[in-house]
């Protein structure tokens, strides 16, 4: 986000007055001086104002059901991202998407623009596990499903899922998967699949901890507090939105 509008965001000052602010030296960016209103700043720098910290005025953290088609991102030049199929109120408020979720998959990410709070549910070492329904082009078999389960190796990169049950009652038969993923590299379920020659045909996110998807609509949002969201992600036990 570019410096002024982050200012503006902060409630600082309206976006012309944060220019006058930055091109009068009154602010920093990681202890140095900036005086470019078009700088961009980043969701872990630290931004003061004559030496004050400044941070934004509130702490948002959304659930969507991610639709196919649109990118897990801030912002890209061609694509449409997250944060462009947001609803007009949750405009510069600097959020950002939690963790990967590729381009042709859908289903459950959540969106915030608190840094630690993201991390508290993203890092691998939090044990946070992600759960994944996948519709495979062709029924797997067994054999297939066992090597899947003890880990395979993709361009030199070992990938082990925490668990792969079949659906059994999807169709067609033996097509649906239930994966399990503790880390989440990127496009890691597909690349585990094509390392047992087989390709993912539909790709969607459930579960987030114990935090399940529902009844939400592609696109669709809901918004929480932190501590209602962090409980539900946590709790033992399932629960819907």
């Amino acid at each position: 986000m570019r410096l002024n509008k982050f200012l503006a965001s902060c409630g600082v000052a309206a976006r012309r007055k944060a220019d006058t602010l930055v091109f009068e030296g009154h602010v920093t960016v990681n202890g140095e001086v900036v005086t470019e209103p078009g700088r961009q700043v980043e969701q872990s720098d630290v931004v003061c104002l004559d030496g004050k910290p400044v941070a934004l005025s509130r702490l948002v953290y959304l659930v969507m059901n991610k639709p196919v088609g649109v990118l897990s991102a801030v912002e890209d030049s061609r694509e449409r991202t997250v944060i462009d199929i947001l609803p007009e109120e949750y405009d510069d408020l600097r959020l950002f998407p939690v963790g990967r979720l590729d381009k042709e998959s859908q289903g459950l990410i959540i969106l915030t623009n608190d840094g630690e709070f993201a991390n508290e549910i993203s890092h691998p070492s939090k044990g946070i596990i992600k759960t994944y329904d996948v519709e495979l082009w062709r029924p797997l078999t067994e054999e297939k499903l066992e090597e899947w389960r003890n880990g395979v190796t993709f361009e030199g990169t070992f990938m082990k899922p925490v668990s792969v049950e079949k659906i059994e009652n999807k169709r067609p038969r033996g097509s649906h998967v239930e994966v399990k993923l503790a880390e989440g590299l990127k496009r890691e379920i597909r690349f585990m699949a094509r390392a047992i020659d087989y390709h993912v045909k539909n790709l969607t996110r459930r579960k987030i901890g114990n935090l399940s998807l529902g009844n939400l609509g592609s696109g669709e949002i809901k918004e929480y507090s932190r501590e209602e969201l962090e409980k539900l992600i946590k709790e033992h036990k399932d629960e819907r939105i």
